[in-house]
C-alpha cells in the first residue's frame, strides 16, 4: 500500500520542482520578452550597473533585435515611463528594484533630457516618490540593451 495517493505526489514533486527552480518562477507576462538593460562604464554601487525591461510591441522588439547586432559604443539608450513595484521581473543580481518601465510605454533614444539621466538604484530606487511623481520617466545615460533575458 502507497503512502502518497498519485495526486499528492504529484502535487509534492511539482512543489520541489518550483522550489528548486534557480531562475524564479515563469515571466509574469508570457507574451513579453525581457531585456537587461547595462550600464557601459561600471558603476560604484554593483546595483546601478544593470536593471530589466519589458515589451511586446513589434516595432520595438524590431529596434532591439537590431541594437543588439551594433557595438555597444552605438546602442541607444533607454527612455521609459515609471511605475511602482518591481513587475515581478526588475532586478540585479539579488536586488529587487522598487520601480519598473511601464511595460511598451519605453523607447530607444538617442539623447534625452538631463533630468531623466540617473542611476536605477542610487537615484530612483533610493528617492522613489520623487522619480514617480514629479520626473514620471527614467532613461539613463550610458546604459544600452545588453541581452535578452528570461
Amino acid at each position: 500500500m502507497s503512502l502518497f495517493k498519485p495526486a499528492c505526489l504529484l502535487a509534492v514533486l511539482l512543489a520541489g520542482a518550483v522550489a528548486c527552480n534557480k531562475n524564479g518562477p515563469p515571466p509574469p507576462n508570457p507574451g513579453y520578452r525581457y531585456f537587461e538593460v547595462a550600464k557601459k562604464v561600471p558603476p560604484e554601487d554593483w546595483r546601478d550597473s544593470a536593471f530589466v525591461v519589458a515589451t511586446r510591441d513589434s516595432a520595438l522588439l524590431q529596434q532591439i533585435d537590431s541594437q543588439l547586432t551594433l557595438p555597444i559604443a552605438q546602442r541607444k539608450i533607454v527612455n521609459g515611463a515609471l511605475a511602482g513595484g518591481s513587475a515581478s521581473y526588475n532586478t540585479n543580481g539579488t536586488h529587487v528594484f522598487k520601480w519598473h518601465f511601464m511595460e511598451d510605454d519605453w523607447a530607444l533614444a538617442d539623447v534625452s533630457a538631463e533630468i531623466f539621466d540617473g542611476r536605477p538604484y542610487t537615484d530612483v530606487d533610493v528617492n522613489l516618490a520623487y522619480w514617480l511623481d514629479t520626473v514620471k520617466r527614467f532613461a539613463p545615460w550610458g546604459f544600452y540593451i545588453r541581452k535578452e533575458v528570461k
